[in-house]
């Protein structure tokens, strides 16, 4: 048994799954399985329970979380009290406004994990350390008003900009719509539906733009992820947004990839970190892009 084996154990337990668990931990994901068969082997013991879903704790597994928690605590706490020398640097960490919480939880558990001897300083500053946000994407209307086209073009310094995530663009719809039972859309079927807006999402805004010849109704326009969810949950209106794993899996509503409304392309984005220039040539900061550049 090792530290992190237990570490992806952990994460296995958190994030609900084997997938999400090597993302979370920058791994491959056989990285992960082989950790916990070789857990469970050791311990004699079944941990998790493996479904279509993905994994839940045993009632034993669930005694093994508790207890591995504890260690890496303690492991923390061990490198903290016998390096005391070792002053906390100060990193700032920013998110774009439209950024999940999910990928801020993400992050944040990452960093705490690769660099404890950091103190991290959340801001809403742009020019952070660390800049949590996704990459920048044009749109283009092609001259054909019945088909959508998306570029995505990578804006930010290839030396800077890490992708960690990819994520789908979704038809976000509250499950009591008529909309809801239907795997494919026209736009025909989205005259005069009620849209949620989000505002920072230059895509969306493009996409709404155009659908405005459909006389869309647009009942709110919100800036986060997660208020724009809430309205969705609350029966509101329908949104187009991206979706990370953990948000599809919601009983609440319904999710129809964008590519399956008819005449709209396949529409992603990437997640990722900018790291502030003056910090590349560090030796924490390289040994992060290093860990990164692995994914």
């Amino acid at each position: 048994m090792d530290l992190k084996s237990l570490k992806y154990f952990v994460a296995a337990v958190d994030s609900g799954s084997i997938t999400a668990a090597s993302k979370q931990c920058f791994v491959a994901q056989p990285s992960i399985t082989i950790a916990i068969n070789k857990l469970e082997a050791e311990f004699d013991t079944v941990l998790l329970t493996r479904h279509k879903k993905g994994v839940t704790p045993t009632s034993a597994g669930q005694q093994f979380y508790q207890h591995s928690k504890a260690l890496l605590n303690q492991a923390g706490s061990m490198f903290a009290y016998f390096n005391p020398q070792q002053s906390r640097q100060t990193v700032t960490v920013a998110v774009q406004a439209d950024i999940s919480v999910v990928y801020l939880k993400r992050l944040m558990s990452q960093l705490q994990q690769h660099c404890p001897q950091w103190l991290l300083h959340l801001t809403s500053d742009s020019t952070a350390d660390i800049y949590l946000g996704s990459d920048c994407q044009d749109i283009n209307l092609s001259n054909d008003s019945k088909n959508i086209h998306l570029n995505n073009d990578n804006k930010h310094s290839v030396t800077t900009f890490r992708p960690l995530w990819r994520d789908q663009y979704y038809l976000i719809i509250p499950n009591n719509h008529a909309l809801a039972f239907k795997t494919h859309v026209t736009l025909d079927q989205l005259q005069g539906i009620a849209m949620i807006e989000r505002r920072q999402c230059k895509k969306v805004s493009i996409l709404m733009g155009h659908m405005r010849e459909l006389q869309i109704e647009r009942v709110a326009s919100v800036d986060t992820e997660e208020w724009a969810l809430a309205l969705v949950e609350q029966q509101i209106g329908l949104l187009l947004a991206p979706l990370t794993t953990e948000q599809l899996e919601h009983e609440n509503y319904t999710a129809i990839p964008i590519s399956n409304i008819a005449g709209v392309e396949k529409t992603e984005r990437q997640v990722g970190i900018t790291l502030a220039a003056h910090r590349l040539q560090q030796p924490d900061f390289m040994t992060l892009i290093n860990l990164f550049s692995q994914r």
